[in-house]
């Protein structure tokens, strides 16, 4: 049978079955099915393997079309060849999670000792014990580390739990529009559900199987609760306002008149045809009882173990899993130094954006993951040029102080040049900050390790001499507080290096002479109401605030178009840079 449109591969799905899983509530299942599916070859090695973790009501059909169901994969955008998930490059598994009703072991399944399905006599599971399976599956394939665990929603979980339980055997992980655990609001619509269903008369205690009649009504409703949740109030409001469905005016009764309530009650309907209402109940109590510190004194001390890099993507319009739960779990990995790239992206589809916003994400995760290969690899980088390497001259000066292997933070990273290069050619962990949101995709998308944010409040997660260097370079003069900024840097790095334009060049002063305006030129090229500059600063300003501060100048480089200065650096020299020790 051809597979449909955009997509190119055949979906099949397989079973492997295992003796027994000890669970967290200390139950043991025995023996325990999941269900998988598999996109592209594994490498003779066995390291180009990325497991899919799937959201809540999701399945091992991640991807291709199946002739099982006669339906693309929930995440068919982000999967296949040349596509962000390249099953070209990757070996791409995807697993139905524990409790669920796909394939894998759940409460429909039979069990052994009665002969009857489980119901609610199924044994309660966590989050870990989904991971635990998967684990299990992924031993079993022979794979000792995978290259990438990634997810979004609930599947973000299982990928923050994976690198949190498995050090050893992630390389990285891609957490998307997910938290490190639930807090009020996400369990309370989670119980909504859960009474919706419970409430149902067909419900029976969970033992509906051999009944003949399931709690549709409750598991519609439950699903019609869930729903709102994943969409914005922006889309809801361009996908439907207050249009009524087929009819002109109010029909003064309990029909579905508006589109929005024909839209819900057809989603509830068509949910209750291919998922379980005991699946529901026990899912969502696994996503509830997930806090990944739980173990730990602090998330950040359950991050510290961990080896993996990270990219953490949250939504804009996602107010399910808020953009400021995603921050905690970067936060959480910035105060152990771990390697995290973060963005918040733009989107007015809600939670369902990690769904459809395909092009933004698949640049991220395309890059993420080549660069994560090439790490693994420990591919050799061709010797470079430094000077040919960069369109900014002060980067060369800074790339030539950078010591290799040492540990670099850049404050106003740009698109990611400098961390790039630093990374690639003389082997640094280097990671950046910014806050524009187009470069940090930028940086990202180059393989850069670079955190969408403000540098003035984004060091606090640092501890001190977190790093070796930190960069500040053509930033300093767009800072609120510079002092307290340079204050900040110099407690974080052991070393800080500075560079700023100088105010005091020639062409500066002589701008102001002859207009008597503020000067606009190659240096300063912004009207005075556009500019980015809210302090000015000279090589001579800079020299005296570092002998107030007792700050010790280790090496000093001053530039004019594509030479160093060598005299008179506060008239001639267009940037400065310094090399500085607190």
């Amino acid at each position: 049978m051809a597979t449909p449109a955009g997509t190119t591969l055949l979906a099949h799905t397989k079973v492997a079955k295992f003796e027994s899983i000890a669970l967290d509530a200390g139950a043991v299942l025995a023996p325990v099915e999941v269900a998988y599916q598999m996109y592209g070859e594994l490498s003779a090695e066995r390291t180009n393997a990325i497991l899919i973790c799937h959201a809540f009501t999701g399945d091992a059909h991640a991807a291709g079309y199946s002739e099982e169901d006669a339906q693309t994969g929930w995440w068919d955008n982000m999967i296949g060849p040349g596509k962000a998930f390249d099953t070209n490059k990757y070996c791409v598994i995807c697993s139905n999670v524990l409790g669920g009703c796909r394939g894998t072991t759940g409460p429909a399944s039979i069990d052994p000792r009665t002969g009857q399905p489980y119901g609610m006599s199924f044994p309660m599971i966590t989050i870990g014990d989904m991971v635990r399976l998967q684990k299990m599956l992924v031993d079993s394939l022979g794979i000792r580390k995978l290259l990438a665990v990634a997810g979004g929603s609930m599947g973000g979980m299982q990928a923050l739990e994976w690198a949190v339980s498995y050090p050893d055997a992630v390389a990285s992980c891609l957490a998307i529009a997910t938290t490190a655990r639930h807090g009020a609001q996400q369990i309370a619509f989670n119980e909504v559900g859960r009474q919706a269903i419970m409430a149902d008369p067909d419900f029976q205690d969970g033992n509906y199987y051999l009944s003949g009649s399931k709690p549709a009504r409750g598991l519609s409703v439950a699903r019609m609760v869930g729903h709102i949740t994943y969409m914005s109030d922006d889309s809801m409001r361009h996908k439907f306002g207050r249009r009524l469905r087929g009819k002109d005016s109010f029909s003064f009764d309990f029909s579905a008149e508006f589109e929005v309530e024909s839209y819900l009650r057809y989603r509830g309907s068509r949910f209750v045809d291919r998922f379980d209402a005991n699946s529901y109940l026990y899912i969502t109590k696994a996503m509830d009882y997930f806090d990944l510190a739980a173990n730990h004194a602090t998330l950040p001390a359950a991050m510290q173990g961990s080896h993996a890099r990270f990219l953490v993507i949250s939504f804009t319009s996602d107010w399910l899993y808020p953009s400021y739960q995603s921050l905690e779990i970067v936060s959480a990995l910035r105060s152990r130094n771990k390697d995290v790239a973060y963005l918040q992206l733009e989107s007015n589809y809600g939670h369902d954006a990690f769904l459809l916003e395909v092009d933004e994400q698949s640049i991220l995760v395309s890059g993420f993951l080549e660069t994560t290969m090439r790490m693994e690899r420990r591919e050799p980088v061709a010797p470079s040029s430094i000077g040919r390497d960069f369109s900014r001259k002060d980067f060369s000066v800074i790339a030539n102080w950078v010591a290799p292997r040492s540990r670099v933070l850049d404050l106003g990273c740009g698109d990611g040049a400098l961390i790039s290069w630093l990374s690639a050619h003389k082997q640094c962990s280097a990671r950046g900050v910014e806050i524009d949101r187009d470069l940090v995709r930028r940086a990202i998308s180059n393989g850069a390790s670079a955190y969408q944010g403000d540098i003035e409040s984004g060091l606090k997660d640092y501890e001190d001499d977190a790093f070796d260097y930190v960069v500040l370079s053509q930033t300093l003069q767009q800072a609120r507080e510079p002092l307290s900024l340079l204050r900040e840097i110099l407690r974080v790095g052991r070393h800080v290096i500075v560079g700023f334009p100088n105010f005091s060049h020639w062409s500066v002063r002589w701008s102001h002479l002859i207009s008597g305006r503020s000067p606009q030129n190659e240096l300063f090229p912004y009207e005075w109401y556009e500019s980015p500059n809210i302090h000015f600063v000279s090589v001579k300003d800079f020299e005296m605030l570092c002998r107030r501060e007792g700050w010790e100048i280790e090496k000093r480089a001053f530039l004019a178009g594509e030479s160093e200065v060598r005299s008179m650096p506060n008239l001639m020299a267009e940037v400065a840079v310094y090399l500085l020790r607190a």
